[in-house]
């Protein structure tokens, strides 16, 4: 059986529950389409950022990909705030991304929510983006042990090891 291969469409993509496999090399726009999913999540799903995990690898990626969800927040904000323009009225003026745009095109098709109510999502969605989960898997271990510490009996104070030799030649 061979696996169901498609390419990655932004605004199609299943936001059901299930798992789901994005492969993609370095530079083809992981973190914009993940950026673009939180959107949607946020929007379409009506999910708060608190609600979301979005996990990367390294301390750098985390803060860029929060930075990049912040920004792609605030795009929808915007574009939902003031007309596309028109690019050939004005060729100066900053058009939408295409991804963006057509995210417009189908929430004005399918007018299942409401302008204001969407902005108050993505409003409230800004507000929370500094508590949001946009963390490492070391990150993610590392709160988890916190949040949870009370219940599994250690002090809320955890030290994760970084450095795991001496663990090694003990064992």
């Amino acid at each position: 059986m061979s696996p169901d291969l498609r390419p990655f469409e932004a605004n199609s993509f299943p936001l059901d529950c299930g798992i789901r496999l994005l492969e993609a090399s370095a530079g083809t726009g992981k973190t914009f389409a993940l950026a673009h999913l939180v959107l949607r999540l946020v929007t379409e799903e009506g999910l708060s950022l608190r609600r979301l995990l979005v996990v990367t690898y390294t301390e750098a990626a985390a803060a860029e990909l929060r930075d990049r969800i912040g920004r792609r927040l605030q795009e929808a904000l915007a574009s939902l705030a003031e007309p596309a323009p028109d690019p050939d009225a004005d060729p100066d003026a900053v058009c939408v991304d295409p991804v963006l745009q057509e995210w417009l095109e189908r929430l004005a098709i399918q007018a299942a929510q409401p302008v204001d109510r969407l902005r108050g999502m993505l409003l409230l969605a800004l507000e929370e983006l500094d508590g949001a989960d946009i963390t490492t898997i070391h990150g993610f271990c590392r709160r988890t042990l916190e949040r949870q510490s009370l219940e599994a009996g250690c002090p809320p104070q955890q030290r994760l090891e970084g450095d795991a030799s001496r663990l090694i030649e003990e064992v």
